[in-house]
């Protein structure tokens, strides 16, 4: 994972979306972002057939950090293993 490469993409305003197979066999959708000075981890996964009802989106997670290294280091431990390639 080149953290460089990362850290000057969400600086310069291009989000990231990840796609994360854990170990339970469930598909996480992850979206990193940068806005208003503040880096987000934005994480669920989708259990249903209708993309327009809430409830089909599980474990939603929307959380904000100022600190880079942070936002790293809570992705690698939320998400053991993920890679991101550009």
């Amino acid at each position: 994972m080149n953290q460089a490469k990362i850290f000057k993409r969400l600086k310069n305003g291009k989000g990231i979306e990840l796609f994360h197979k854990a170990s339970d066999n469930k598909v996480y959708t992850i979206r990193l972002g940068y806005k208003e000075e503040l880096f987000t981890l934005h994480s669920y996964y989708f259990d249903g057939n209708d993309v327009f009802e809430e409830s089909n989106y599980k474990a939603e997670s929307l959380t904000t950090y100022s600190d880079f290294d942070t936002l790293i280091k809570t992705l690698q431990e939320n998400f053991t293993g993920i890679e991101i390639n550009f």
